[in-house]
């Protein structure tokens, strides 16, 4: 069963292109992390396919595909790069399959997606607030993979040498509002099929910014947490 509609991710991320200069931080930071990354193997990677709903700066092909199956052939690139972009897959194993067929032997596959504690602060207050109002929470934050899960899900590709690490970034806003200005100019509101298809209603936008002050405010500031996590593997016949 598939949970992410693929015409809401194109939806969201081609309404977002025109702006996503001003909303770009936490894809720049990344971005950045991964080319440093990339840097601390002695090898020169000829052939080289980044997969991002934006284009990276140090890959020779880009593509912002979706879903697997990737339209290449096997064999095709020495190294492949996804960013910030694997967490809005359905079928995360079928797709590191597929990611590994397309590199050569001793080829290279760098990811970095967003995980199970990103954006935990306000997935509490939602449903706290929704549970309050009406009895019961709908799908209004996508689940996302747990970095204890991916090591594992790496091995059974399987990659060779494998290695998982998170990094966690958390940014502050003066607002509820001023936190899902940024969510929409990144492109990274709810996708699932389930997702309710109606606005939200003020109530609801409001008691849940005062749980979210509440419970996690200080200085008239909330916090917001991104879970990055970093997968590494090689492909090794």
């Amino acid at each position: 069963m598939n949970l992410f509609d693929p015409k809401a991710y194109h939806l969201h991320h081609q309404r977002a292109k025109k702006t996503f200069h001003h909303y770009n931080f936490l894809y720049a930071h990344v971005e950045k992390e991964l080319s440093g990354r990339l840097q601390d193997f002695r090898k020169t990677f000829r052939k080289s396919l980044g997969l991002s709903a934006y284009p990276l700066s140090f890959t020779q092909e880009n593509a912002s595909l979706f879903e697997s199956p990737l339209p290449f052939s096997e064999d095709s690139f020495d190294l492949i790069i996804s960013c910030l972009q694997a967490h809005w897959i359905n079928d995360l194993p079928g797709f590191l399959k597929v990611i590994r067929a397309a590199l050569k032997n001793e080829g290279l596959f760098l990811a970095a997606l967003l995980g199970g504690q990103t954006l935990v602060e306000l997935r509490e207050s939602l449903v706290q607030a929704e549970l309050e109002l009406k009895g019961g929470a709908s799908c209004r934050i996508s689940p996302m993979l747990h970095s204890a899960d991916a090591p594992l899900l790496l091995s059974q590709t399987p990659f060779f040498m494998p290695v998982v690490d998170t990094e966690t970034i958390r940014v502050t806003y003066p607002s509820l509002a001023h936190l899902m200005k940024d969510l929409r100019g990144m492109g990274e509101t709810n996708k699932l099929y389930e997702r309710p298809k109606s606005m939200t209603s003020r109530q609801l936008f409001k008691e849940t910014e005062t749980l979210y002050f509440e419970k996690y405010g200080a200085a008239n500031l909330i916090p917001a947490t991104f879970e990055v996590i970093y997968l590494t593997g090689w492909r090794k016949d």
